[in-house]
């Protein structure tokens, strides 16, 4: 089961692993919470999600759904972007030189992600913590097959809560044809443990076929997220 692909915008923070963000009672959670706000109030607003990254605390990762990449970037080209850059600054980790380092160190990309499990956990919707890596593809089309082949395989291994992805819409490192793996786990453990079993190491060569490697293996917690307000009329 795919879902239709969404256009997806990733902000990637260099938030200090000790700012309170996650309390809006605090200076810093106010702050967040203003960012937040401009973020939701943006034109073609879905729903938006972010956690902070568990083998890098010192890194939040920010997901923005919106119904087109039109809106994701006219937003990057507004004066309420420029707004973030500057409200982020006391968050944010500081340099060797005492600057801080944030427009340099922000990086935004934009993927058109998809379900391919029914009601996934994973992105903000339930699930601990969420996996992730970019695969090189470099056949498109028998990437996909590979894709949708191992997300039937996995959402059957213990602790394992859902896969969603989709292509990436700018390079990385210079390379094309990206694509973005995300799967909801009930915590890291469950999923380091599949990787030493019988079952992995005789399927785990699926996922070596038609790409030239992954970048950026890991897991956020995305465990705060934000919905588009219906009206009730």
């Amino acid at each position: 089961m795919t879902t239709t692909a969404f256009p997806t915008q990733m902000i990637i923070l260099p938030i200090k692993a000790t700012a309170s963000i996650e309390n809006p009672s605090t200076k810093e959670g106010q702050i967040w919470s203003q960012i937040l706000d401009i973020l939701e109030n943006w034109k073609g607003f879905r729903r938006l999600y972010w956690g902070r990254h568990v083998e890098e605390p010192g890194k939040t990762q920010v997901h923005i759904v919106r119904d087109s990449l039109h809106n994701h970037y006219t937003f990057l080209a507004s004066q309420q972007w420029q707004s973030i850059c500057n409200l982020v600054k006391p968050l944010c980790t500081e340099t060797e030189n005492g600057t801080k380092s944030v427009v340099d160190s922000i990086i935004v990309r934009h993927a058109m992600i998809s379900d391919f499990t029914p009601s996934p956990k994973g992105l903000g919707k339930g699930a601990p913590v969420t996996g992730t890596a970019i695969y090189f593809a470099t056949d498109p089309a028998k990437w996909e097959k590979v894709w949708a082949l191992w997300t039937t395989i996995v959402p059957n291994v213990p602790g394992c809560l859902g896969c969603a992805g989709g292509w990436m819409v700018e390079p990385v490192e210079g390379r094309e044809h990206c694509y973005i793996v995300w799967v909801g786990w009930q915590n890291i453990e469950m999923h380091d443990a599949y990787h030493h079993t019988k079952d992995f190491r005789r399927r785990g060569p699926i996922l070596m076929e038609h790409n030239s490697g992954w970048r950026e293996y890991g897991h956020v917690a995305f465990t705060h997220s934000r919905s588009r307000r219906v009206a009730h009329l």
